[in-house]
């Protein structure tokens, strides 16, 4: 059974004991026939699990279907979920197929699920009973055939307790339970989820920068309330309020990172800093030519062209050519 960092049938990222134990377990339900409750914080990657739980069943072929039941109006819930008849109501101008027929034979997402009304969850609990949908307006049942995934932030025993969650679909929903760990509780996950995250924003914003190891240290020891999500939000704002070439550095983090500009750079950083300012100034006093400054920096222009790339210097460099009309 694989358990490598990043296995490209599921798109679970993490090196740390609980998301390898995470990907075993998805691996294990994908094709068992019964629902799944996956809980876990807000921006802990819930909708990320269930993707994967619909990827590596025989469901793959048909549709994934998800809805986000906090954003259902009580009203619209059932002609959303079960669909409905031309003039069953206003604005009814046509047949619609609710969720539950769009994903028939595939799997559908209830995400915050522990959001449903009352009156909602009722409709939902018989559905889960009869495999059968009416659609609003309409006398005849229809039966579909859909492995429903359930997702909450909340605890749901805690809501039956106090009457805001029926006992009786809880059973039903919580046949196989996943859980997601937050983001905190998954040590150096955080590094190369960073990294992961800089580098798809790097080919959205064409930039060439890098994050420094002490940013990329800032990032492992702040406690994420926002878990995965933030983490990508975090790590996109970076990149595109860092410069566009060479180091990232932790002051470019937000506030709530307590990052201050006494905060010391490694012995790396530093260097690497001198190195790209006086490049940088001896380029510029030769105009971009880089066989005079290579001359003034004392190394040949093999030794100038190694030390621009490896300073991320080198598109800087080329457009201070280009602008000087020079080699």
């Amino acid at each position: 059974m694989p358990d490598d960092t990043n296995s490209d049938d599921l798109g679970l990222l993490g090196r740390s004991a609980a998301v390898v134990a995470l990907r075993a377990t998805v691996r294990r339900v994908a094709d068992a026939p019964y629902p799944v409750l996956i809980t876990g914080e807000s921006g802990s990657g819930k909708e990320l699990v269930a993707k994967a739980v619909h990827r590596l069943s025989r469901r793959a072929v048909r549709r994934f279907g998800a809805v986000n039941c906090a954003a259902l109006a009580d009203e619209l819930v059932e002609a959303e979920l079960f669909g409905y008849t031309k003039g069953a109501f206003t604005g009814a101008v046509t047949d619609r197929a609710g969720l539950f027929e769009a994903a028939d034979r595939g799997t559908l997402l209830l995400d915050e699920v522990g959001e449903l009304s009352q009156r909602a969850q009722a409709k939902l609990l018989r559905v889960l009973q009869d495999g059968e949908i009416r659609r609003v307006g309409e006398s005849q049942s229809r039966r579909v055939d859909v492995r429903v995934v359930a997702a909450t932030n909340r605890p749901l025993d805690a809501a039956v307790g106090a009457g805001q969650f029926r006992e009786d679909l809880l059973y039903r929903l919580d046949v196989l339970r996943m859980v997601v760990p937050p983001l905190r509780d998954r040590g150096d996950d955080v590094r190369l989820l960073a990294e992961h995250f800089w580098s798809r924003a790097q080919l959205l914003t064409g930039s060439r920068a890098a994050p420094a190891k002490s940013t990329l240290a800032a990032l492992a020891r702040y406690h994420w309330p926002g878990n995965v999500r933030q983490l990508e939000n975090v790590v996109a704002s970076l990149v595109v309020r860092g410069p566009r070439h060479g180091l990232v550095g932790p002051s470019t983090l937000p506030a709530a990172f307590g990052v201050t500009e006494h905060d010391v750079p490694t012995l790396y950083e530093a260097r690497a800093s001198f190195e790209r300012r006086f490049v940088s100034g001896a380029l510029a006093r030769a105009g971009g030519r880089r066989g005079q400054a290579a001359l003034e920096l004392g190394i040949t222009r093999q030794g100038l062209a190694k030390l621009l790339k490896r300073l991320q210097l080198g598109a800087a460099a080329a457009g201070t050519i280009r602008t000087s009309g020079s080699q």
